[in-house]
């Protein structure tokens, strides 16, 4: 069909000379792929072989022929061929020695070798429906498991740049990394992300590249997230693995979308540059914070940076749900980490002064308040931290004045008015108390 996928592999024998026919057919009937055809290859026929004169033989070239298999899966919707041949030196001679470095490191000290030294190398050309990839996907590591078992060799994804071991492809030919069902009776779900990798590359001194190798070969562009703060590589990790996994299932996302994500905000994809190394037939797609309306006139697609908004609210949601689970240990940690990305962040620290509240040090939360109301003079979330922080320690009419400035400047901040109703607790006002807790209570509903 003109919309299937065509996704290569490339398998590197630990022996010097290619598996007999009837052994590979076998092994493939063996494990419920289907019969094989094979095909030898017939090297052309010189002219002097002919008798017309001609020159008998060419120059030997690099990667000599040696046959061809071909097998199919109605299930899966797919096809493969898989071409054997033998090449005149290593079957990745000529690769530079970082990208070999890259490729090699999950790789034991054998494989390592095999993939370095290695003469015999057997091409899979896989073919799969485009709607459909992750069961073609999971058929054709099943070929490559049989074919890394025969050879003792190891399997190359160029798409993912990566290599595979025959215990990694055991797991993956399995279905890779597998959710666990809650129903005991279902099948466990096969996961897509077995067949994407995530780098993470130095940007600049206090940032790094995060982004994605494989999506490809579900027919989608690459992500990659730029600048990430070293402080929320975490946060930038999860998230791209997340919508790379709602993309390989399927999701739609092109230059120009903006996605909300649920509770956290609102992302922009946009068109990024692919470099030799980066390779992407479907596209690259940067992630940024989608910019404000005033912001939207200077938006620079070209020096986007990772969506920080949205990891710093990803940080926060961490926190808040430590704090539930009464983990206050990592709730700082979240915190910190958020703050660490941007030390100016009313969010973040009017969080952290809620701890100190609650633990009963208002003193801290206090410098936390003036602090805000000097690095964002117009954020409600100062003068609120400032006013709790005085209600806690009875300084009440201090309080109610900076609750005041809280409500003028967001007087749709439901939690604004609850702290005011505890202020005029303080100073024996129930009845102006009871008007702010029931506005409070309207404006949360």
């Amino acid at each position: 069909m003109a919309d299937d996928l065509a996704i290569d592999f490339l398998a590197i024998s630990s022996d010097s000379v290619a598996p007999a026919e009837a052994t590979v057919i076998q092994a493939f009937a063996a494990a419920g792929l289907g019969v094989a055809e094979y095909v030898p290859h017939t090297p052309a026929v010189s002219a002097s072989a002919r008798g017309d004169g001609g020159a008998a033989t060419q120059a030997p070239a690099r990667r000599a022929r040696i046959g061809a298999y071909a097998l199919a899966s109605p299930a899966a919707r797919a096809s493969a061929k898989l071409i054997v041949a033998r090449y005149d030196g290593g079957v990745i001679a000529g690769m530079g020695d970082a990208a070999l470095a890259l490729l090699a490191r999950d790789l034991v000290a054998a494989d390592q070798q095999t993939l370095r030294t290695g003469v015999v190398g057997l091409d899979l050309r896989l073919s799969a429906s485009a709607d459909a990839p992750l069961p073609a996907l999971l058929w054709a590591l099943r070929i490559l498991q049989v074919v890394a078992r025969l050879t003792g060799g190891v399997v190359l994804d160029p798409a993912a740049q990566a290599c595979y071991g025959r215990g990694a492809l055991a797991r993956f030919a399995d279905g890779g990394p597998l959710t666990t069902p809650t129903d005991p009776t279902e099948q466990p779900e096969p996961d897509p992300l077995a067949h994407i990798t995530f780098h993470d590359e130095a940007w600049a001194p206090d940032s790094r590249w995060l982004h994605t190798h494989g999506l490809q070969k579900f027919g989608r562009p690459e992500l990659d997230l730029v600048a990430t703060p070293l402080s929320l590589v975490g946060e930038g990790m999860a998230f791209l693995q997340d919508l790379a996994e709602n993309l390989a299932r399927g999701a739609p996302l092109s230059a120009g979308q903006e996605v909300p994500i649920e509770g956290l905000g609102v992302i922009l994809a946009v068109g990024a540059p692919a470099d030799g190394d980066h390779q992407a037939p479907f596209g690259r797609l940067r992630l940024a914070d989608a910019p404000t309306p005033a912001a939207l006139q200077a938006f620079d697609a070209e020096t986007s940076r990772a969506p920080l908004r949205l990891l710093i609210r990803m940080a926060l949601a961490e926190a808040e749900r430590c704090v539930g689970v009464g983990d206050l240990t990592g709730a700082r940690e979240a915190i910190e980490r958020a703050l660490a990305a941007d030390a100016d962040d009313c969010a973040a620290l009017s969080l952290k002064a809620r701890l100190y509240l609650d633990q009963g040090e208002p003193m801290e939360a206090l410098q936390l308040g003036e602090l805000m109301e000097v690095r964002q003079p117009g954020d409600y979330r100062g003068p609120l931290t400032i006013g709790l922080a005085l209600t806690d320690i009875g300084r009440y009419r201090e309080a109610l004045n900076a609750l005041n400035r809280a409500i003028e400047r967001e007087p749709e901040a439901a939690e604004a008015f609850a702290a005011r109703a505890q202020a005029y607790d303080g100073l024996g006002q129930m009845q102006l108390a009871a008007v702010d807790r029931a506005h409070a209570a309207y404006l949360g509903a």
